[in-house]
């Protein structure tokens, strides 16, 4: 046994170390550069296993793993990262950021006791969050997977303990976003603009200290059509003590500021479970009436905080209980103003004696317990009286109402009280005296005598213009005269831009809609002289602009929303409408609107831009406003070609021949599509179909037409005026196909079917019969040459064909066609002749053809009348036989029975068969020489026949 020395154990163990912290710096070197070696398959690698687990396409670009400048620190950071919804929400951007940043502990990571994330931060994200109104969101874009849950706990024992997840977060950031809440179901809609909010706690323990700060540029908020919060300066300052295992929120220190308004909340809130738990009081912090009057849009501007302003404020609620799907919170809110008033020191006059005296009181959470009751608004704006008072019960089961308001406003004095911005101006007399009182039911019930409902509301002269519409607005006059039954309108005279409209007619159940949320029914006359709908459909002033600007007649159109809340019946009679750059006149029909949708009845309508007049029945539907529908039948007479192309441009797809087509046409069609975000059919949903007509149409310089000339070498065929065109087509796969329909152009007659894609792609079988004079003298000197050396082999009278058969083939796409013809081969003008000549030969070949037909026919007569001649010298030859055979036999019995003894008679019956048999002889020989004769005929006629076949 050997002993090792020290000397060898140190050099051993120096090796070991030697190679363990070469290999631990290989680690650590393939650590920090793994990121960057394998940088492009691991993006790649991240961004299919994501798509695969999630109906949305998500992307991103540059990212960066270190390690290096931060160690022992993990910092992970990511570019433009995106979101894009598919199917119901294909179009949308869920979610966008220009950066996201981790930074993560390593060490933390590799011993697996607790994870010390320093940062989260989200760059300038834009948040499009979406709810249609069936209740599907656009951020629900998780795949579903195979539920293996029962499996693995049959199969897979359950850890006997497992130690708790820690996490410490120093810091989560969010920077520069832009976030929209949009609820169709709900009606419910938001915007935050450049909100930036921070949040920091101890999440290892179980209790701690959550810190969050909320800070935001502009704050809007919708609820029901109604704008409750526009573009408001909001500030959220919550420290909340936060009880993790119970996941309850304790509000400490906290602060809610909109623009000059300042709210206190107490209490909690919590989620031990499904259910919400709270108990929250929140109160205005000031007292100042200021600054309740700050949320008011349009008062609080620029130079806000120099104005005047008195009287007291008092403001504070409640909500304490329950939170689920059944049961809710009690609530209520007390809103209390005195004696305020409010004057902005660059302008005459001030709004004075506001009193508001507003409670709203829910003590069960039930719904049907809230109590409204407005005992007292009043306001005088530049010695313009309002006044209002309301009280709502039971609104759910039987809504029990008593309201009243009382007004007299000169809007020309709203400017002399509160600014307006540059460009706005305001005018016009507002009237309101309006009473009513009574439970809901009696209006459902018909019992209106119990419900007591009068007054009137009218607009005299109003003049509205703003620097944000695209368009002023007058109202004339408006009077609606309301009754327990209905509310009239009487009469609406109005001009809104270049558009003048004049209304009357009846609202069936206007309470029901302000209370249950009914739909509003209506039926009324709508008339106008002008109505110009580009200006409503114009792009939004207020709105965003692109960075390269959009020439103003090419901006493009947006969807008009049908609103879904309407059941509204107009009889419609429009003198003039301009509609993109179509004139319309002549309107005339029902229009319904219901179910967001809006539905045409026999409009009919002249257009003096396509010189024609048109009639159409249909649907527009907005239900989904992401991807409206048509569905429409239209009679179409006397449109101009050119006219009808250059306006409209479905039909640019539809028909790219229109381009290069003159002449008027008339079309019965019924078709459905979506359309897209501008009002342009999606072409790949385009199906219908239907039958144009038209007296005469030429066209001119379409390029399949000049290949089709160019293979035939006439130039002249490049211009072609077509009669009595019939055509039957469908749309159908992304194509237009046209049912075999007969053409004739000149002297040219024939059929064309086939197709025109979407895309321009073409695919059309044209068989055309041109006249062989068109090949001119020398083609037709060349064919009747050759038919007459024919007629005089054959012995036929061939003559030479008035016209060519021509097969064109077309394919490629409007713009590149390709041809083939029969008489494609031809590469110069006198080759025509040969092409002639093959069509000669062919009908040569017929005539041929002709005559071995007309030979055999000969023949077979020539032999079918020699064995009818045979057979009557037969049957002659029989019948003479016969009567010889009976005379002959008569002669010897008569010689036989003559003998007048009886040696004569003995003698007589001894001669008589020899006599017979003599009689037989002749017989014989009169058929025998009948069959020889006939056998002659017949042998004749047989060479006669093989000569004509020969």
């Amino acid at each position: 046994m050997t002993t090792e020395t020290p000397k060898k154990k140190k050099s051993l163990i120096r090796r070991i170390f030697k190679w363990t912290g070469i290999t631990f710096l290989v680690l650590l070197i393939l650590i920090i550069a793994a990121p960057f070696l394998f940088k492009k398959q691991i993006i790649q690698l991240v961004k299919d296993k994501t798509n695969e687990s999630i109906n949305a396409k998500v992307n991103f670009g540059e990212f960066d793993l270190t390690l290096l400048s931060s160690f022992p620190d993990f910092t992970l950071s990511v570019d433009n990262i995106s979101v894009a919804n598919v199917g119901d929400f294909a179009g949308d951007t869920l979610l966008f950021a220009k950066n996201l940043t981790v930074g993560l502990n390593l060490m933390s990571v590799i011993k697996g006791e607790q994870y010390k994330i320093n940062t989260i931060s989200i760059n300038s994200p834009r948040i499009h969050a979406l709810v249609l109104k069936n209740g599907k969101a656009n951020w629900d874009v998780t795949k579903p997977s195979a539920d293996t849950s029962h499996a693995t706990i049959a199969t897979t024992p359950a850890p006997a303990s497992s130690a708790p997840f820690k996490m410490t977060l120093k810091k989560f950031e969010i920077k520069n976003a832009y976030i929209v809440y949009d609820d169709a179901s709900m009606g419910v809609k938001t915007e935050l603009v450049n909100m930036n909010h921070t949040l920091s706690g101890d999440f290892t323990s179980d209790n701690f200290l959550l810190k969050t700060l909320t800070e935001i540029e502009k704050f809007s908020m919708t609820y029901g059509g109604v704008k409750y919060m526009s573009k408001v300066k909001t500030r959220i300052k919550m420290d909340l003590d936060a009880d993790m295992p119970n996941f309850k929120f304790t509000f400490k220190e906290n602060e809610f500021s909109f623009n000059e308004l300042t709210l206190g909340l107490d209490g909690y809130f919590a989620m031990p479970k499904n259910d919400m738990d709270m108990d929250l009081k929140f109160k205005a912090n000031q007292t100042e009436f200021k600054n309740i009057l700050s949320l008011i849009p349009g008062v609080y501007t620029a130079d806000f905080a120099s104005v005047k302003t008195s009287g007291l404020l008092a403001l504070n609620g409640f909500a304490k209980g329950i939170y689920n799907d059944k049961k809710m919170p009690a609530f209520g809110v007390n809103l209390n103003i005195k004696n305020a008033m409010f004057q902005y020191p660059a302008l005459p006059k001030s709004v004075t004696n506001i009193q508001v005296d507003l409670v709203v009181d829910n003590k069960t959470g039930a719904p049907d317990a809230t109590i409204i009751d407005l005992n007292k608004f009043h306001v005088e704006m530049a010695g313009n009286p309002v006044d209002a008072k309301l009280h709502l019960s039971t609104p759910v089961s039987d809504a029990n109402i008593k309201a009243e308001v009382l007004a007299k406003i000169n809007l020309a004095t709203v400017k002399d009280v509160i600014p307006l911005e540059k460009g706005d101006d305001l005018n016009g007399l507002i009237n309101a005296d309006i009473k009513m009182s009574g439970r809901m039911s009696s209006i459902e019930k018909q019992q209106y005598e119990k419900f007591d409902a009068k007054g009137n509301l009218s607009v005299t002269d109003m003049n509205y213009k703003s620097s944000t519409l695209n368009y002023p607005t007058k109202i004339n006059k408006l009077n609606l005269t309301f009754t327990p039954k209905y509310v009239e309108l009487s009469q609406f005279d109005a001009k809104v831009g270049k558009s003048d409209i004049q209304m009357d007619g009846k609202i069936e159940n206007f309470l029901q809609y302000a209370l249950k949320d009914s739909l509003l029914k209506g039926a009324f006359n709508f008339k106008s002289s002008n109505l110009d709908l580009n200006e409503f459909m114009a792009e939004d002033k207020t709105a965003p602009k692109p960075a390269v600007a959009t020439p103003v007649d090419t901006v493009p159109m947006s969807v008009v929303e049908v609103p879904s809340n309407l059941d509204v019946r107009l009889n419609a009679s429009i003198g003039k409408m301009l509609y993109d750059n179509l004139i319309i006149s002549a309107i005339s029909g029902g229009v319904k609107v219901k179910d967001s949708k809006l539905t045409l009845d026999n409009l009919k309508m002249d257009l003096k831009e396509l010189e024609g007049t048109m009639s159409m029945s249909g649907t527009y539907n907005t239900q989904n406003v992401k991807k409206p529908a048509i569905d429409f039948d239209i009679d179409i007479a006397n449109f101009d070609i050119t006219k009808t192309f250059k306006a409209f441009n479905s039909v640019q797809k539809l028909a790219p021949i229109g381009k290069y087509a003159k002449g008027k046409f008339g079309t019965k069609l019924k078709f459905n599509a979506l359309l897209d975000s501008h009002m342009s059919p999606d072409m790949k949903s385009f199906t219908g179909g239907g039958r144009l007509m038209a007296t005469s149409v030429s066209v001119e310089g379409f390029e399949p037409i000049n290949k089709l000339a160019d293979a035939l070498k006439q130039p002249k065929y490049k211009k072609l005026t077509f009669e009595n065109v019939n055509a039957s087509y469908k749309f159908k796969d992304g194509r237009v196909e046209i049912e075999e329909m007969p053409i004739k152009t000149g002297n040219i007659i024939g059929s064309v079917k086939g197709s025109t894609g979407f895309n321009q792609t073409i695919d059309y079988i044209w068989t055309l019969e041109i006249p062989s004079a068109e090949f001119g003298s020398q083609a037709n000197a060349v064919a009747g040459g050759l038919i007459d050396m024919f007629n005089k082999q054959a012995g036929t009278n061939v003559k030479l064909p008035e016209k060519i058969k021509v097969k064109a083939l077309f394919g490629g796409t409007v713009t590149n066609p390709t041809i083939k013809t029969d008489l494609l081969n031809s590469q110069e003008k006198g080759e025509v002749k040969e092409q002639v000549k093959e069509q000669v030969k062919e009908l040569v070949n017929k005539g041929v053809d002709m005559a071995k037909e007309n030979a055999r026919a000969e023949a077979e007569k020539i032999m079918k009348d020699a064995q009818a001649q045979s057979d009557k010298i037969k049957a002659d030859a029989k019948t003479v036989a016969d009567k010889t055979r009976t005379e002959g036999y008569a002669a010897v019995d008569k010689t036989v029975a003559d003998a007048k003894n009886p040696i004569a008679k003995g003698a007589a019956k001894l001669a008589a068969p020899n006599a017979k048999k003599e009689v037989d002889k002749k017989v014989a020989k009169i058929l025998d020489e009948a069959n020889k004769k006939a056998d002659a005929v017949l042998s004749n006629a047989k060479a006669e026949s093989d000569k004509k076949l020969k």
